[in-house]
């Protein structure tokens, strides 16, 4: 499995928990003292037209498109509007999302970071941190058990509360991404 210090890896346990909004706000955060590239993973499966719609059958197995538009309702242009210097989305099964994270790093100079939003980028590379976004009730979806039981940080969204737990993460040039047990 491939290491990235750079990276920060924020999952979620269904569709609408807040995934997105806890990166965007993450990127906030982070991009007043370092660069920050973002990363918007779906990895498409069969049987979860439910979590990600319907795709067309001819559509390419690995698509990784940089996100240049602030204006429109999109998760990635979200996070360009939060601070990101530069957003990519990568589509692809499972066999080609190791593959297409590393097209993306080529993209990202070693001075900056990653936030990255994904389920299933953690099986192919290990983060420096790995979060979860869950909602206080709903279905947690089959594939995210494994990646709830192993994350540094679970984050409970009631949708009120702001995600207080974004204090507790911080970045520094010396310890690179850190997660603390009091606010940082």
């Amino acid at each position: 499995m491939t290491q990235c210090k750079q990276l920060i890896i924020v999952g979620g346990t269904g569709r609408n928990v807040g995934k997105t909004e806890f990166v965007c706000r993450l990127i906030a955060k982070i991009a007043t003292q370092i660069s920050v590239y973002a990363l918007k993973v779906s990895a498409i499966f069969p049987d979860e037209e439910l979590y990600h719609g319907t795709h067309p059958e001819d559509e390419p197995a690995l698509h990784l498109f940089e996100e240049t538009r602030f204006s429109t309702g999109k998760d990635t242009s979200r996070m360009l509007r939060a601070g990101a210097m530069k957003v990519f989305y990568l589509r692809s099964d499972d066999a080609g999302i190791h593959a297409g994270f590393v097209q993306f790093m080529k993209h990202v100079p070693a001075n900056a970071v990653v936030v990255c939003e994904s389920n299933s980028l953690g099986q192919f590379v290990r983060p420096a941190l790995s979060v979860v976004v869950k909602s206080v009730s709903g279905p947690v979806k089959p594939r995210s058990v494994a990646q709830l039981a192993s994350a540094d940080l679970v984050v409970v969204s009631d949708g009120v509360s702001g995600f207080p737990e974004l204090a507790l993460i911080g970045y520094s040039e010396k310890e690179g991404w850190e997660l603390s047990a009091k606010p940082i």
